[in-house]
């Protein structure tokens, strides 16, 4: 018997799936800015996002919710 994920899982599973994109996006656009030659704009990424690099672990990462005012 299988049981439906809880609303938590659902939420890590959601932070996975965005830190993942991220690390993504940086490793195709630091191989790009390489290729290109940019090689400052590749350090600076790199610089940035070096945790994002180098470990994916959503429990650890801060995430912050941003609520509108209904008013």
């Amino acid at each position: 018997m299988t049981s439906l994920p809880s609303s938590e899982d659902e939420a890590q599973l959601q932070r996975v799936l965005s830190l993942t994109h991220q690390r993504d996006w940086c490793m195709e656009r630091l191989s790009q800015l390489s290729l290109d030659g940019r090689m400052e704009e590749a350090r600076a990424i790199t610089a940035e996002h070096l945790e994002l690099l180098v470990t994916l672990d959503a429990r650890r990462s801060l995430w912050v919710r941003i609520e509108r005012d209904g008013g």
